[in-house]
């Protein structure tokens, strides 16, 4: 499978955004481990989706994100989006 640039730094975009505002470990986030596995549940993923609205102009709906998505699952969804917009 090809990742494109873009993808991966989205990828590392989001990692950092998740490490600073939820003080979790990027080298974690980017390990391939379910978000469930990180314990980063719920209302983690309702601000993160408010964040991703304020600084990057994308709009999930709620449950877009799952707690069983890893960073990358949770990467194709808001490339998805962002491509829609």
């Amino acid at each position: 499978m090809t990742v494109s640039i873009a993808q991966e730094s989205l990828k590392h975009r989001l990692a950092a955004l998740i490490g600073e505002k939820f003080g979790l470990d990027e080298a974690e986030l980017l390990s391939g481990a379910t978000f469930d596995e990180l314990e980063i549940d719920s209302l983690i993923l309702v601000e993160l989706g408010l964040i991703l609205r304020k600084e990057m102009d994308i709009i999930l709906a709620e449950g877009e994100l799952k707690s069983s998505f890893t960073l990358d699952e949770a990467v194709d969804v808001i490339r998805a989006k962002a491509e829609q917009a």
